[in-house]
């Protein structure tokens, strides 16, 4: 019997490399959400300075102008904190996406690998089977030439 030979292979690698570039793309999303995180962390811990700072000035004796520099720098850090809070969320949105596309990949993937082997196991089994079929005809025919044999003796013994 001929030796198995999977008639989508090329389908597999296909969904093989498609899976590979889920993976990477999914690592590079990963990547991407773990920036966005730290920049918004540092802009959290740069508001907070600002704001311990501006509460020192007004306890002491300030200038308005610091005040309002301070004030200002204050509502700048807000809002790229908010920024990158947006940003981190976009990130967030993008990694679950790559996840699920990986999620689609590895599963189109494991489709084809258990119908491969299926396959191969449905292979084996009929080659198995022939095998089989080819020593019950071995049998077989040893038996029934001993049979002709010794009918052939009986037919000359009498």
């Amino acid at each position: 019997m001929k030796a198995f030979k999977f008639k989508l292979e090329s389908v597999l690698n296909l969904r093989e490399r498609a899976m590979s570039e889920a993976r990477q793309a999914h690592a590079a999303a990963g990547r991407l959400l773990e920036i966005a995180l730290a920049e918004l962390s540092d802009a959290e811990a740069d508001h907070k300075r600002l704001a311990e700072q501006l509460g020192g000035l007004q306890r002491s004796s300030f200038r308005p102008a610091d005040r309002e520099r301070l004030w200002n720098a204050l509502n700048y850090q807000k809002a790229l904190c908010v920024e990158l809070e947006a940003k981190a969320g976009r990130a967030r949105a993008e990694l679950e996406q790559k996840r699920q596309a990986l999620l689609a990949a590895r599963r189109d993937h494991e489709a084809l690998l258990r119908l491969q082997e299926k396959q191969r196991t449905e292979h084996a089994q009929a080659a198995e089977l022939a095998e089989r079929a080819m020593i019950d005809d071995i049998v077989n025919a040893r038996h029934a030439a001993k049979i002709f044999e010794a009918a052939q003796l009986t037919t000359l013994n009498l």
